[in-house]
């Protein structure tokens, strides 16, 4: 970890990442759609980034994320929500935790199991959904307590329902695939460097 602004691959893949989330923003890339819900991806590279190179390159990740989500909402406001997210409280401070909280989970699941294959398996896809659920749940939480009033009035719903309906429709599948996405890649990111340590 403290070798990390010191390694040139771990720039250059806290880069393409950075590259990455870009693209998932500026395009259709970034919502998959399934069925009558789209489910956003765009905080995956966060999460992997926290994962493989740690709790500081996640944080870095994550603080990058929510300035292109400030950004995007600047400029480019397309739902009756985005123009709250031009205040950093809620575009910029919840993003900053997605890597580190997918970074510890991964970490915390890592240690219950012995069997290696199934430590890496178990804990990336883990540790992927804690990224997204803490990303959907931060958010939230701080519209709730800046913007409840204008959230409530914006979408014709009490904030309860509003939490509700997007946690068990957007969340648990954002969730599910940024833990499916995030198994193979941090698994090959391991990989590669196993054999290039050896």
């Amino acid at each position: 970890m403290k070798n990390f602004f010191k390694s040139p691959r771990d720039l250059t893949f806290l880069g393409l990442m950075l590259a990455i989330t870009i693209i998932l923003d500026l395009t259709p890339l970034g919502a998959v759609p399934l069925g009558a819900i789209s489910a956003t991806i765009t905080h995956i590279p966060a999460i992997i980034t926290g994962i493989v190179l740690g709790p500081i390159a996640g944080l870095i990740m994550g603080t990058s994320l929510g300035i292109i989500s400030l950004i995007h909402a600047l400029t480019r406001p397309m739902t009756i929500l985005d123009p709250l997210f031009m205040n950093p409280l809620i575009s910029v401070l919840p993003r900053m935790f997605i890597g580190v909280i997918s970074y510890y989970v991964y970490r915390a699941i890592n240690m219950l199991f012995k069997k290696q294959s199934l430590k890496n398996t178990v804990s990336t896809f883990i540790g992927g959904m804690a990224g997204s659920l803490t990303n959907t749940a931060l958010v939230f939480l701080m519209l709730y307590l800046i913007y409840a009033k204008e959230v409530v009035e914006g979408l014709g719903a009490s904030f309860g329902v509003i939490i509700f309906t997007v946690f068990t429709t957007n969340a648990i599948a954002e969730a599910l695939i940024s833990g499916i996405i995030t198994m193979p890649v941090a698994a090959a990111y391991f990989r590669y460097n196993k054999t290039r340590n050896m």
